[in-house]
C-alpha cells in the first residue's frame, strides 16, 4: 500500500465524492456504497415511505420497507458475485489435474434474477431513499 496514494484518494473523495481509484471500477464502487447505505437505512429505521408504514405492526412499523431495502442490497451483492465470477464455477476435484472449473448455469441464472429484481426495486424506489 502506498500511503501517499491513499492520502491522495482520501482527499479526492472529500473534495469531489470519488477518487481516481474509484473510477477504475465505478460500478463496483457504487454497488458497495449502495449496499452499505441501504442496509444502514434498514437497520436504523430511517426514511420509511408512508405507503410501507404499518402502524399496526408496533416496534417494526417499516418491516416491509426493510425487506425491500434488503432485496436491493442482496441484488447488488449478486452483481458483485457475478462480476467476481464466483457464480460461474464450482470447484470439482479431479485426480489427474487437481481441480478444474465447472460452469454452473443454474447459479448464474439465480444470481442474474436476484440482481434484476434488486435493480428493479432500486429504480422503483429511488425517490424514497431518503432518511
Amino acid at each position: 500500500m502506498n500511503i501517499f496514494k491513499e492520502i491522495k484518494y482520501f482527499v479526492q473523495r472529500g473534495k469531489r465524492g470519488y477518487s481516481d481509484r474509484d473510477l477504475w471500477s465505478i460500478n463496483d464502487h457504487i454497488a458497495d456504497i449502495i449496499i452499505g447505505a441501504v442496509r444502514w437505512q434498514k437497520d436504523n429505521g430511517m426514511g420509511c415511505p408512508s405507503e410501507y408504514f404499518d402502524d399496526k405492526n408496533k416496534n417494526n412499523e417499516c418491516e416491509k420497507w426493510g425487506e425491500i431495502l434488503e432485496e436491493i442490497a442482496q441484488g447488488l451483492e449478486a452483481y458483485k458475485e457475478i462480476t467476481e465470477h464466483k457464480y460461474s464455477f464450482n470447484w470439482k476435484e479431479n485426480d489427474k489435474v487437481g481441480y478444474k472449473y465447472e460452469y454452473d448455469p443454474k447459479r448464474n441464472k439465480q444470481l442474474t434474477a436476484k440482481f434484476n429484481k434488486g435493480m428493479g426495486l432500486f429504480t422503483k424506489h429511488f425517490f424514497s431513499l431518503w432518511d
